[in-house]
């Protein structure tokens, strides 16, 4: 009996261990032409938040970012309510900001972002919705490899319902269909590893 119990102790003691000590991979790099990896920072330009500031990514913040419209009818409501749920759970973790580019900055103005971030009912500071020409936003979802494409009648656009997890050095440790439920476990489980 008394076996068994140490072994019990010890396995739930090594996989204790093994989920506070999580080694995110970094995924934010590209294959050159002779086979080997080359990594990048995630970085930003003539970005505009809510609020009409410049955005810029902090160097010290975990940064959870994904890409919306504001007129969305399919994926980015129950999107949005998992990353409200997500926002919610670490309001009080100030090294922890979401990032939520528009893929339809036609029509999502500074003006559109505002009201709808202030629907949403996230401080600005926890929860940034930016917009840049249609070109940069491309460029961007490309950095977060990713991409877009409007329905030929335009009432949606293709587009993902992943969420990606940037670290401390601006460099991609992982992407979540924020739309499974293990996922979000997996993101937030993730989150708490690379806090301080």
């Amino acid at each position: 009996m008394n076996l068994r119990f140490l072994v019990c102790f010890i396995l739930t003691f090594v996989s204790g261990c093994n989920s506070a000590t999580i080694d995110l991979p970094i995924l934010s790099y590209k294959i050159d032409a002779s086979g080997q990896k080359t990594f990048y920072n995630i970085d930003y330009d003539d970005f505009t938040n809510q609020l009409g500031d410049p955005f810029e990514m902090a160097k010290h913040k975990i940064y959870l970012s994904n890409f919306f419209f504001t007129r969305c009818p399919s994926i980015c409501p129950p999107m949005q309510t998992e990353l409200i749920s997500i926002a919610q759970e670490f309001l009080d973790e100030e090294n922890i900001t979401l990032v939520s580019h528009t893929i339809d900055p036609k029509h999502d103005t500074i003006s559109v972002l505002k009201t709808y971030a202030e629907a949403i009912g996230i401080p600005a500071k926890k929860w940034q919705f930016i917009r840049a020409s249609e070109e940069k936003t491309k460029l961007q979802a490309k950095m977060y490899m990713t991409n877009f494409k409007p329905y030929a009648d335009g009432s949606d656009f293709y587009h993902s319902s992943f969420v990606t997890l940037v670290d401390q050095k601006q460099q991609i440790r992982g992407f979540y269909n924020v739309l499974l439920r293990e996922e979000v476990e997996r993101l937030k489980k993730d989150i708490r590893s690379l806090l301080p």
